[in-house]
């Protein structure tokens, strides 16, 4: 089946971005808040311009960590950030984008509440502050101390060094405040063009579900994707939804895990695992865990980088194989044959079709006939009994998957459906009994690996000609034929 592109990808964005937004909406929506209770309003704690910044560092008191960026001004409104905290790799790339975040986050501060708070800093958390920030300019040193949160979490407090008054900061303060060298590094961009991919495979330790299937690029430019392990069949939308996300995504938020922490992010023995296999020869591997309080955990072949998705991103790994897949034996267009033979027991009929491209079953181009005679029979609606047997022929839905050897029954099938195509192609479809309610289904003589119910087949929907079995609608189609009236029959 046509793969769609995720319609989610404008959503991967908006997640990524969310810790490092451009601190204009943090400032902008401080500065729309009310004045609180005291009258005092919105206060400019600190603020300069980060041209004049030679260095920021902020240093955890508790875990004695510092966090710290570099910066220099190029002379053409450019400030060039280098990150310099305590976990600074040479092999690694940082973003300049989030290093300036965090700049912009130091020097630009304001405060909703101001605090005499003389004596009383312990109340606050500044006796024995959480975080230590220093702010170095070309016009001296400003350092910064940032204690507890408020009650409602949605502050915390501040002071200078040597000052007795506190402000009420927001908190996205303190989350600054508290980051290190991964949570600068710069993104990785993924993208897969489907033209070089020769297939792609997913599994899941979940319920051992394993399938690998063929690429094609349409002249369209879509992706089909059609099964060939462990057996050979189209897939849905989903399927390559799930592919697509992967093919073209922005990985944003990193996250530091020890060995020893892989258990505790399900990432021990991963759950999901998807792969691209490039016609080089190359291959593109994702793992990820089981969602974890809102996320997937992963990694990506090749790299050393642990990072998480929103569980909203990636989609459909869990889906049902059944859902994963085409979901119908043998969907196809009226188009596209002369003849479908259906056979049940020791009854037979025939259903002779031509219907010209770009033309449904029911225009006035289009020739139908059940067993030699005039098919072209609707209700007072308009409903057509031909498209009503055709469309129960081609939507045989899949009722499971049984994977067996590839060995006929020895009994003669219950039932056969056989195709003949316009250029004279033959394609046999046989329905065995599988207990009393549904059925193996063989084609050409191979087991296909599915089974249908045998509602599929013999359902009567009654006075709703849209939920028949291909049998019980050829029936009334014969009926319809039979006892219409200038072409029309009603129930």
């Amino acid at each position: 089946m046509k793969s769609v592109k995720n319609l989610l990808v404008p959503f991967i964005i908006l997640v990524a971005l969310s810790l490092f937004a451009a601190v204009y909406f943090i400032v902008d929506g401080i500065a729309k808040k009310k004045a609180n209770d005291n009258g005092e309003g919105v206060v400019t704690v600190f603020a300069c311009d980060p041209k004049e910044v030679i260095k920021i560092s902020s240093t955890n008191i508790g875990t004695s960590y510092t966090s710290a960026v570099k910066c220099s001004y190029d002379g053409s409104e450019n400030v060039i950030c280098e990150f310099a905290g305590d976990d600074f790799s040479a092999s690694e790339e940082y973003s300049q984008s989030k290093l300036l975040s965090f700049v912009n986050a130091m020097t630009r501060i304001y405060s909703g509440n101001k605090i005499n708070a003389e004596g009383h800093l312990a109340d606050f958390g500044l006796d024995n502050p959480k975080f230590k920030i220093v702010v170095e300019t070309n016009s001296g040193t400003t350092t910064l101390l940032l204690g507890n949160q408020s009650p409602d979490n949605q502050c915390c407090y501040l002071c200078f060094e040597g000052a007795s008054d506190v402000y009420t900061v927001d908190v996205s303060m303190e989350l600054y405040a508290g980051l290190k060298g991964i949570d600068f590094l710069d993104s990785i961009t993924i993208s897969i063009d489907y033209n070089e991919v020769n297939s792609v495979h997913f599994d899941r330790k979940t319920d051992g579900l394993s399938l690998d299937a063929k690429v094609t690029v349409k002249n369209n430019g879509i992706a089909v994707f059609d099964l060939y392990s462990p057996y050979v069949h189209g897939t849905s939308g989903y399927f390559g939804n799930m592919f697509d996300t992967l093919s073209n995504i922005l990985i944003d938020e990193f996250v530091e895990i020890k060995g020893t922490e892989l258990k505790d992010y399900g990432l021990d023995v991963p759950a999901y695992h998807f792969a691209f296999n490039m016609k080089n020869g190359s291959k593109t591997e994702f793992f990820f865990s089981k969602p974890v309080s809102g996320y997937y955990y992963g990694y990506v072949s090749g790299s050393n980088k642990y990072f998480k998705l929103s569980e909203y991103v990636l989609t459909g790994v869990d889906i049902d194989e059944t859902v994963l897949i085409d979901p119908y034996i043998c969907y196809c267009y009226a188009k596209d044959f002369t003849t479908i033979i259906g056979k049940y027991k020791e009854k037979t009929f025939k259903f002779e079709l031509d219907v010209p491209s770009g033309n449904s079953i029911v225009s006035e181009e289009s020739t139908v006939l059940l067993d030699g005679r005039n098919a072209k029979i609707t209700d007072s609606a308009g409903r057509s009994y031909s498209s009503l047997l055709f469309e129960s022929i081609a939507c045989i839905k899949i009722g499971g998957v049984e994977i067996a050897e590839k060995t006929k029954p020895s009994s003669d099938p219950e039932l056969t459906l056989t195709f003949i195509d316009k250029n004279y192609v033959t394609t046999v479809y046989e329905f065995y009994p599988k207990g009393t309610d549904s059925y193996y289904v063989f084609k050409n003589g191979e087991y296909m690996n599915f089974y249908v119910y045998a509602t599929e087949i013999f359902n009567d929907g009654g006075s709703d000609t849209y939920s028949y079995g291909y049998w019980r609608a050829y029936e009334l189609l014969n009926q319809a034929i039979t006892d219409n009236m200038n072409g029309i029959y009603d129930l």
